[in-house]
């Protein structure tokens, strides 16, 4: 399929959908918009403080902050899997809280996630340190491991974490250019958000995640 195919629809299943989509990515939202305001305050705050309790503070918030990003991370990246049985027209359009909370449901879904990312991230940034670019183009390798993770577990198959990630690299194995060109055609969407403080986001983050599981299911096509 095409990019406009992928992205045509994806956003027909969301339309179709909306109400759906948007209470299922509504915890997301909410833990979004926290993090943010507590960044902020946090920023205020430190204004006004001085020594010790400067310091003391700040790395309260960092923690805060930290666990934030943790939880809406894991809880996005299992909106992400609901995301691809909607693409293949497996799943139903109701319990949209359960299907939030779907990484939490799932030990495997959750560990695997855990892991997935810091090893990721650990090889990535081993890459980076030799130069950016192949930083990026390792980034692009690994970006299907989480969607090749999740499908092994569904099948019942055994798969380690690295064995998700090295499928990953085979699997786009000529196609990291055109997800990097996916990536690209979302930046005005992106930009759309911030100019709107994040109220169209209540459309693109969902319109985003449909159409990386659509990409991915497309490249096992």
């Amino acid at each position: 399929m095409s990019r406009f195919d992928l992205k045509k629809k994806a956003d027909r299943i969301l339309m179709t959908n909306f109400k759906y989509f948007f209470l299922m990515f509504l915890p997301y939202y909410i833990l979004s918009i926290i993090s943010g305001v507590t960044s902020r305050a946090s920023f205020q705050i430190t204004e006004v403080l001085n020594g010790n309790e400067q310091l003391t503070y700040n790395w309260g918030m960092l923690g805060s902050n930290l666990i934030f990003s943790i939880v809406s991370t894991l809880l996005i990246t299992g909106i992400m899997f609901v995301c691809i049985d909607h693409i293949r027209n497996k799943a139903e359009y109701d319990k949209p809280f359960s299907h939030s909370v779907t990484i939490i449901n799932n030990s495997k879904y959750f560990w695997g996630t855990i892991f997935i990312y810091i090893l990721s991230y650990i090889m990535i940034y081993l890459w980076t340190l030799l130069l950016i670019i192949p930083g990026i183009i390792k980034s692009l390798s690994y970006s299907q491991a989480l969607y090749i993770y999740r499908d092994a577990v569904d099948k019942g198959e055994k798969i380690s974490y690295m064995d998700a990630i090295t499928k990953s690299r085979q699997l786009m194995d000529g196609h990291k250019w055109e997800f990097f060109v996916m990536q690209l055609s979302f930046i005005g969407w992106f930009l759309l958000v911030l100019v709107t403080f994040g109220l169209a986001s209540l459309y693109v983050i969902p319109y985003y995640n449909l159409t990386m599981a659509n990409f991915y299911d497309s490249l096992l096509d």
